[in-house]
This record gives C-alpha cells, structure tokens and sequence, in this order.
C-alpha cells in the first residue's frame, strides 16, 4: 500500500537502556517502516544481555502527562502498549484511552517477564492489568506462556492452541495472535482467528542468538500496519517478514543475547 503518509504511531511501554527492545525497539521499528513514534515511558530498566538489574515504574500523574500532551499535539494513527508495571498505571491509561478513537488500531504486547526470566509482576497483578487494558484493545500479541497465564491455565495443561486462541477472543474480548504456539523446534507458528476459523502462519524459525527485541518489534510493525489498512492476516505476514529481516540484520555484539537490527 503505497502513499506519502508518514504514519504517527503512540508506544506505550518501558525503556530498556540497551535499546533492543521496549521504547527504543518501537522507535527504531517505526523509522524502518516509514513511520513516526511518539512515545510514553511506564517504566525505566537497567539492563543488559545477561539481566535486569533495576525497575522504576514512573508515576501515574507522568504517565498521565505524558499521553495528554502527545494527543493534544498529534492526531495518532496507531497505538502500541507494551510493559505496564502496576494495575494503577493499567487503569490511568485506560481512562485516558477510552475516550479515544475506537478505530484507531490499539495493539498490545503483554509482557510477563524478560528474555533473561525477570519478571515485572506477579501473577494476580499481571492479569489484572491487561484485563483493564483489555477494554481499550483491539489485539493482543502474547506468546504462549503469557496467553496461558491470563487464561490462568497450568503451563503443562494440554488444551491445544486453536482452542487457547478461541478461548482468549472469548475471555478478553479483542482479537489476538498468539506468537510462537507451535510445537515445532524448526517453525514458528502464530495463531489468528480468521473469518471464524483459527489460522496458523508459519515460518521458518531462524537460529539466532540476537533476537532481543524481536516481541517489541513485530507488535509495534503489526500495529503500523493495520494502521495503513492491512487486514489483520496481512498485517501478521508483513510484521513476520520484516521482524526475520531484522534479525538477520542484528549487530554482532558477540553477546549471548543480543538485539536485533532495523537497518533493513
């Protein structure tokens, strides 16, 4: 879909000082696609490839700030909510957002825990966010231990993933793809409902250690995407393509788990 538009896309997440994910990995996305991103922090890491050392989660009254005056100023075509730290940030940002426009695509990425195992919640606060976040959400992107966990079903339970996928749409209330559902070690497979019957989109899965990052950009790219009209389907395919080709891109750090690159 070829146009002269410059896409303006509000990420709402965490910073991460490496810049391999959260905020930094949204603005680096948005620029590799032709789009602008406006951005509020929720919460500040210190991080690096082996763990997070320190969590601040800003105030209410900045989160607050920080999204009224990018939307006085901006007229935004898409909205991107990464990691929220506490259910009173999940609730300030739902008041805000709730009298948005309802047509704007709002795409959330519910983040449990870090690459490295550090989680930002606990299990009852974690769920309680993302069901108040729910309310203004047109899809949810979680992997398959996040959407298991706020299905509050057992990590070994043996409900197959086309029934998880009907399960969330059912619970939630919004559209979902559950990334990386499968079973195989040499495919990744996401899951979608699509006209009614629940779709798996395969590819290859690459073997990388740089994929830092990778969650952060394919949902920030999904929501660029239904922004310029894609269908949802189409949107997953192109955000697939383009999170492949910057982890082909990355760096080499010569880290254990290093970031993706954008520079396509």
């Amino acid at each position: 879909m070829k146009t002269n538009k410059i896409y303006k896309m509000l990420s709402i997440a965490g910073s991460d000082n490496t810049c391999g994910a959260g905020i930094q990995a949204d603005v680096k996305t948005c620029q590799a696609l032709n789009a602008y991103c406006l951005t509020c922090v929720t919460t500040i890491t210190s991080q690096n490839s082996k763990d997070v050392f320190k969590i601040y989660e800003l105030p209410c009254i900045h989160i607050k700030s920080q999204i009224n005056s990018i939307l006085k100023d901006y007229k935004i075509d898409c909205i991107k909510i990464g990691l929220i730290s506490s259910v009173s940030q999940a609730k300030t940002i739902y008041q805000i957002l709730n009298k948005f426009n309802p047509k704007v695509p709002v795409v959330v990425d519910p983040i449990f825990k870090s690459s490295t195992n550090k989680k930002f919640n606990n299990l009852k606060n974690y769920a309680s966010i993302y069901k108040n976040i729910s309310k203004i959400s047109s899809i949810f992107t979680p992997n398959l231990n996040e959407a298991k966990i706020l299905l509050k079903l057992k990590p070994n339970s043996k409900i197959t993933t086309e029934e998880i996928t009907k399960e969330f749409i059912e619970q939630f209330k919004v559209k979902v793809v559950i990334t990386d559902g499968g079973n195989r070690l040499d495919y990744c497979e996401d899951f979608l409902l699509n006209k009614g019957i629940v779709e798996k989109i395969i590819s290859n899965k690459i073997p990388s250690k740089n994929t830092h990052g990778s969650g952060c950009t394919f949902s920030s790219a999904l929501a660029v995407n239904l922004a310029k009209g894609f269908t949802l389907k189409k949107s997953v395919q192109l955000s697939k393509d383009f999170t492949k080709k910057c982890i082909l891109n990355a760096p080499r750090f010569n880290l254990k788990y290093g970031p993706v690159g954008h520079w396509l």
